[in-house]
């Protein structure tokens, strides 16, 4: 699904990613660890072409990501297929959870499974928060919601950067309950940045950023 081959990155004069190269397949559960700084949001921010590498390749399903990065519709439409959810995501204070989830399908014009929606609503624990203005929430509630707003459109990848961060170890090991439950029983390919001990031993391979390069 994901091939990286010998990339770098460069920013402001300095290599923050030196020739790295792995691959990630359908279905798998994947964590990128290394401390802050090392450069896990910018491969991150690579894979979702939101930043292009300095050299290297990058291919998803087979297809160079070089030949659609200049193309705001292309990439558009690739980023459709992901979910996202950073660490710097918000919500919408003054609208509703539902509202709140079902923005991606407002702003991408596609419609959303009301079937899929009331399980994976019902799956996260938040059905009964709805109606609730998001400023009424705890801090794992609000993850919840960034979460199901990534998995909306019922992607095939689900990118997430640091989905632990701000929350205490309860909600934390609910968090990654519920991701390992989302690849188990969807299948999702799942690739998490994070620092978080408790969310890295769950996955299937754990690549590591250290002075930039890949160790697995």
């Amino acid at each position: 699904m994901i091939e990286i081959n010998n990339l770098s990155k460069n920013v402001n004069g300095k290599q923050i990613l030196k020739d790295i190269s792995f691959k990630i397949f359908k279905s798998d559960f994947v964590s990128i660890v290394g401390p802050s700084g090392s450069g896990k949001t910018t491969l991150l921010n690579i894979l979702l072409l939101i930043t292009n590498k300095t050299s290297g390749k990058y291919f998803f399903n087979d297809k160079d990501m070089e030949e659609i990065f200049n193309s705001s519709s292309e990439t558009r439409k690739f980023r459709s297929q992901i979910g996202i959810m950073s660490a710097f995501s918000e919500l919408l204070r003054n609208f509703t959870v539902k509202e709140n989830i079902i923005l991606p399908s407002i702003i991408e014009g596609i419609a959303y499974s009301k079937e899929y929606y009331e399980k994976l609503t019902n799956d996260l624990q938040i059905s009964n928060i709805l109606d609730e203005n998001i400023s009424t929430l705890s801090s794992g509630e609000k993850q919840r919601v960034l979460l199901a707003r990534a998995l909306i459109l019922n992607p095939t990848v689900l990118i997430a950067d640091e989905p632990t961060s701000n929350l205490d170890s309860d909600n934390a090991i609910k968090m990654i309950d519920i991701l390992s439950n989302l690849n188990e029983e969807n299948k999702t390919t799942i690739i998490i940045a994070t620092h978080d001990d408790k969310i890295y031993d769950r996955t299937d391979s754990v690549y590591r950023i250290e002075d930039g390069k890949i160790r697995v």
